[in-house]
C-alpha cells in the first residue's frame, strides 16, 4: 500500500481484538460481557469505527446476534493471523531480553543390562 494511503489511517490492534472477539462470539454484547468485559454500546461504536476506517461493511447486525459478511469473513482470517504475528514478535523481542539459559540432561536406563553392542538392533 502506497505511504499516502497510510495517512490517516487509525486501525489500532484493540479494533482486531474486538473484531476477533465479536467473530467468535457471534454476539457484540457476549464478545462486550463475556471476553472484552466493556459496554456494549462503546463495542458497537469501535466496529462501526473499524468498518469506517477500512471501507466496508464487516458485519449484519441482527435481531439475535450478528453474522459476517464475505468481507467479515476474510478480514477476520487477516485479523487473526495479524493478532498471532504480534504475539510471536513479543515473544521473540522477550527471548531476546532473556535468553534462556543452556540446559544439561543426564539419563539412565533402569532394569537389565543389553547383551553387547548390538542389543539394541535386535542382534543380540
Amino acid at each position: 500500500m502506497p505511504l499516502k494511503a497510510w495517512v490517516g489511517f487509525a486501525l489500532e490492534l484493540r479494533h482486531l481484538r474486538y473484531f476477533v472477539a465479536v467473530a467468535e462470539e457471534g454476539s457484540l454484547t457476549n464478545a462486550a460481557e463475556r471476553r472484552l468485559h466493556t459496554a456494549q454500546p462503546s463495542l458497537s461504536r469501535q466496529i462501526r469505527d473499524l468498518e469506517l476506517e477500512i471501507g466496508v461493511k464487516l458485519l449484519e447486525r441482527k435481531a439475535r446476534g450478528i453474522a459476517l459478511t464475505a468481507a467479515g469473513r476474510v478480514f477476520l482470517d487477516h485479523a487473526r493471523l495479524a493478532l498471532m504475528q504480534i504475539e510471536v514478535a513479543c515473544e521473540a523481542a522477550r527471548r531476546k531480553e532473556k535468553p534462556e539459559k543452556p540446559g544439561f540432561v543426564i539419563g539412565f536406563l533402569l532394569g537389565q543390562r543389553p547383551n553387547g553392542p548390538n542389543a539394541y538392533r535386535g542382534e543380540g
